[in-house]
């Protein structure tokens, strides 16, 4: 019986076990199987990308440009940041090749002979972007042909690559795959045709893009508090000393998230999360429903937030490098989007799949699913306005039936940071709770919890976990006797959601409950 019990311990990833002398009992209160302990990343480190054709002629290349964006449209974006209600930050714009292209389509492909097959090259420009992703037609790409990518601001790296049959499986709410983020108002595509693949077989259109005022790695933006956080908002450097090596770890956890709803493109905040399985490192994400869809009214429609999923990058190791600087450290991007599981809209959480691996560097966060208690001391570690990594500190107030209402001792929440993780100290590192709703805290409130608005609320893992558990702490099966096993998973599907349409609600709309939502100041 105890070598049964060691199994299932070491198979569920619960912490070392403890020998028990002949005679001795059990402890009577042993601890309880909804958690994870987190761990570093086993993700090989890759080499970095090369273009397969450095020096393709410019000659060559396929040109598509954009005129100067109107003044009026950055304006517009900004108020509509500012804008009350609960959505997620916009920091991109879409442009339609048809109504502000200076021509309407790609111009033809030139192929050039390279190992393995044939290269062409586009070259894609927004005047004044600061970075772009572009909406590519793939109905009519071989999937056997490979896309690379790269911007005008290091027009050496390239930042991602694919396949043609990656990208037909990501479309986004227009039905168009969306590029990686590339930096610069120019975006590079290398195309790769394999011998044997025809020419006439590998053909992309380019109909939108979206138009970044934001960069993945430097503070300063177009537009201003766009990449600007509040001057009380803490860099997490600040507090490495103080908080040790759980807090160093459990920050390598959080990304910044980009992703493309129509043709814009908005910001927010997740969490790479461990799940109790020991053999394995599945990257779950935590992060809030609310950043995929702007209507808290009604249930999600898995099909709407498969389309947004299919868009998502996350940016890693985005920190300042000291405290208080304006330089980032070097950061890591991963495309390829996600696979949505389940999201909830009334707690606001929700858990993705990336599709592809994090990067060696990051950390896979524990997690405690039981409830929070009153008056815990928390942190809170996210990207306001997509600016570097900051940590906020704070205890939580109390909580209802969907959320964990937080007040903030030290820094505080913007847009940006929804979806971004609360975590408690626990005896095996900082685990996560909940994720960022909303609210009402700010710079000007910040310090003192019996200030009314300085509030802002989470959702709760411990009630999101029923829907969660099956990703996160898995089940094993009985096999060989009574002997458990955990059996390798298969790729895991999208919940069941509700297919209820996703009607517009009113702009700052509020639940009923213990907790009033109802202040327009609510967003994230």
């Amino acid at each position: 019986m105890h070598n049964t019990r060691l199994f299932t311990a070491l198979m569920l990833g619960l912490a070392a076990p403890v020998l028990i002398a002949p005679g001795q009992a059990l402890a009577a209160n042993p601890e309880p199987m909804a958690q994870a302990a987190g761990e570093p990343s086993r993700t090989v480190a890759a080499p970095a990308l090369r273009w397969r054709a450095a020096a393709y002629p410019a000659a060559n290349v396929a040109r598509m440009h954009y005129r100067e964006m109107a003044t009026s449209r950055l304006l517009d974006l900004q108020r509509k940041n500012q804008a009350p209600g609960l959505k997620a930050t916009q920091i991109g714009i879409g442009r339609e090749a048809s109504q502000e292209g200076l021509q309407r389509r790609l111009s033809a492909l030139t192929w050039r002979p390279v190992a393995g097959g044939f290269v062409a090259k586009i070259e894609i420009r927004s005047m004044d972007a600061l970075a772009l992703r572009v909406g590519l037609d793939v109905s009519r790409l071989d999937s056997r042909a490979e896309l690379r990518f790269g911007g005008s601001a290091r027009p050496s790296e390239v930042v991602a690559k694919m396949t043609g049959a990656e990208a037909k499986r990501l479309p986004g709410s227009n039905g168009l795959f969306w590029t990686p983020n590339t930096d610069g108002d120019t975006q590079i595509i290398e195309i790769f045709r394999p011998r044997g693949v025809p020419a006439f077989a590998v053909r992309l259109e380019a109909p939108v893009l979206s138009h970044l005022i934001a960069d993945s790695r430097n503070t300063y933006k177009i537009i201003e508090k766009i990449g600007e956080s509040g001057s009380c908002n803490v860099d997490t450097v600040c507090r490495v000393n103080e908080l040790g090596q759980a807090f160093v770890d459990v920050r390598k956890a959080v990304a910044h998230m980009r992703f493309v709803i129509g043709s814009g493109t908005f910001i927010c905040t997740g969490t790479l999360l461990a799940d109790t399985v020991p053999v394995t490192q599945i990257p779950y994400f935590h992060t809030a429903n609310h950043c995929f869809s702007d209507n808290d009214s009604v249930p999600p429609v898995a099909s709407q937030m498969q389309a947004v999923a299919n868009t998502l990058n996350t940016i890693w190791n985005y920190d300042a490098t000291a405290c208080g600087n304006l330089t980032s450290s070097a950061v890591t991007q991963i495309s390829g989007g996600a696979t949505y599981l389940y999201s909830n809209h009334l707690t606001d959480g929700m858990l993705v799949r990336l599709n592809n691996a994090p990067p060696a560097s990051a950390y896979f966060a524990g997690w405690n699913a039981a409830p929070v208690a009153d008056a815990s001391s928390v942190l809170a570690i996210h990207h306001p306005r997509g600016d570097s990594k900051k940590v906020s500190g704070g205890q939580t107030i109390t909580k209802d039936g969907d959320n964990i209402t937080v007040g903030w001792l030290t820094g505080t929440t913007e847009g940006g940071s929804s979806g971004s993780g609360l975590f408690t100290l626990g005896p095996r590192g900082y685990v996560l709770r909940g994720g960022l709703y909303g609210g009402n805290a700010a710079c000007s409130n910040s310090g003192s919890l019996s200030n009314a608005q300085n509030r802002d609320y989470y959702s709760r893992l411990d009630v999101d976990f029923a829907n969660m558990k099956q990703y996160l702490e898995p089940q094993p099966e009985a096999a060989e006797g009574a002997r458990p096993i955990v059996r390798p998973r298969p790729a895991a599907k999208p919940a069941a959601m509700s297919s209820a349409p996703a009607a517009s609600a009113p702009a700052g709309t509020g639940r009923t409950g213990t907790i009033d939502r109802s202040d327009s100041r609510l967003r994230r």
